[in-house]
């Protein structure tokens, strides 16, 4: 393939098994087009499992802060202010994407986040400008950091090749920008709106729909289940890494579980009452990218539910389903200050999802999953993020809380259009390759060699689909 025929590739490696990820990446696409890998990352100890590996220390650039540094210097303000407007971000914002992640960080002082800012900004320049890369390929924003590199490698007008988990089991796409649009699904769908589907796409949609309605599937990496061979790879791989970067294992993993069935014990949550007239919204984990930064402006979801159960009509309540993952993680007065409200159920985590929105009149979402589930039952669904499927025209995006009670009015009770629905099904499949574009910390699955020539092969296609 001419496009990536001995072009410089940057990959972009971290935590949850990107160092794997990207090794086994850049090996893949060596041996189909002979070319040039070089690796930015700043997780603790990566660039040592890389070099052990065979990647030489000149092709690494490591970009790495610590939350416990204490004498820094103080920040350029004028040189991160031109930064801001060249590479249109806010500093403040961008930061709320990892402060959440630990507390020290939330008592951290306007100079030393400016510090960080201004520390990523001029070390990012200068990768860009070492390897001067033709492509990036990376696996999701989770830090102020991937925000900065993303709008950067725009700017210098580099080819970003985000992997993304398509929400469809088994298949995976590319994104390239930070507006969440994937631009395959936008050229796809643009064309078949323009067309009556044939009787085979219209078969293949609904197949998937029964499909999901028997199975009640899950995005790749969500409740996924590794073999007995696969766990004891993950976890040796995951001893390896430490080993690198100096680090006890994070033993929160090993508490929420137990956390988790004490909290179930204390009669906080509720289950579904039949034949009670209710809208849906599921609670998101955050941080995430998912909420921090594309669903940044409603962040706040104890805010977004108060909104929400003041906008419904008197007759309905507003189900809030805990996430399933971690939820004993959240502070306890978050449950509290859900439950005060008498039109509000707090769900329990174990509730069936599918079965919720199949009885539901209104799905109201930040960016979640559950959106493009509704869009498969034809539920009627609000969003208030950068959602990909928001490119469905059956879906609102709320942007202006104040005409949230008009909207859902509007929307409420209604069916969306079969025929449009069926249409962006096959869009998103005829937008999405084979291949699971998770981390191996969801899915050991995704380090396997067959994997790793599935994702390879889905780039390629992507890269002759949309030039």
């Amino acid at each position: 393939m001419e496009l990536l025929k001995n072009k410089r590739v940057l990959f972009i490696y971290g935590h949850g098994g990107m160092e794997n990820l990207t090794l086994s990446l850049s090996k893949e696409f060596k041996k189909r087009w002979n070319t040039e890998s070089c690796f930015f990352g700043g997780s603790k100890g990566g660039d040592q499992f890389l070099i052990k590996n065979g990647i030489p220390s000149e092709n690494i650039y490591i970009n790495e802060y610590s939350d416990s540094i204490k004498n820094f210097s103080q920040p350029d303000v004028e040189f991160i202010k031109k930064a801001e407007k060249k590479y249109d971000f806010k500093s403040w914002d961008v930061w709320q994407i990892s402060a959440p992640r630990k507390k020290k960080r939330q008592k951290f002082s306007a100079e030393k986040v400016l510090y960080w800012m201004e520390y990523y900004l001029k070390e990012t320049e200068r990768c860009i400008h070492q390897f001067k890369p033709d492509y990036v390929v990376l696996y999701g924003i989770a830090s102020f950091s991937g925000v900065i590199l993303y709008q950067m490698l725009l700017k210098h007008k580099v080819r970003v090749l985000e992997i993304i988990n398509s929400r469809i089991p088994n298949r995976f796409t590319i994104n390239d920008d930070l507006e969440n649009k994937w631009p395959l699904l936008v050229k796809e769908y643009n064309l078949l709106k323009k067309r009556d589907l044939s009787t085979e796409e219209i078969e293949k949609a609904e197949r998937f729909i029964a499909e999901f309605l028997e199975k009640k599937f899950k995005p790749d990496g969500v409740g996924y289940k590794d073999s007995f061979k696969q766990k004891v790879s993950k976890y040796i791989s995951y001893a390896k890494t430490l080993s690198y970067r100096k680090q006890i294992p994070d033993l929160r993993q090993f508490i929420w579980p137990f956390a988790n069935k004490i909290l179930d014990l204390t009669g906080t949550f509720e289950m579904p009452v039949n034949g009670e007239k209710f809208a849906y919204f599921p609670l998101h984990v955050n941080p995430e990218a998912s909420t921090s930064f594309y669903g940044r402006w409603f962040v706040n979801q104890l805010a977004l539910i108060e909104n929400i159960a003041r906008s419904l009509p008197c007759d309905y309540k507003l189900y809030v389903k805990e996430h399933p993952y971690n939820y004993s993680s959240r502070p306890l007065y978050f449950r509290r200050e859900i439950k005060k409200f008498p039109n509000v159920r707090l769900i329990s985590p174990h509730a069936n999802a599918v079965d919720i929105i199949k009885s539901c009149d209104l799905v109201l979402t930040i960016t979640g999953t559950a959106g493009w589930e509704a869009i498969m039952l034809q539920k009627p669904i609000i969003t208030f993020g950068d959602a990909y499927y928001n490119l469905f025209e059956e879906v609102i995006r709320s942007k202006d809380l104040r005409e949230l009670p008009s909207i859902i009015d509007q929307k409420i009770g209604t069916t969306n259009d079969k025929i449009k629905t069926l249409k962006f099904i096959n869009a998103v499949f005829n937008s999405t390759f084979k291949g699971m574009g998770v981390m191996p910390g969801n899915c050991g699955k995704s380090l396997e060699a067959q994997n790793i020539s599935l994702i390879v092969d889905g780039i390629e296609k992507y890269l002759k689909r949309v030039d």
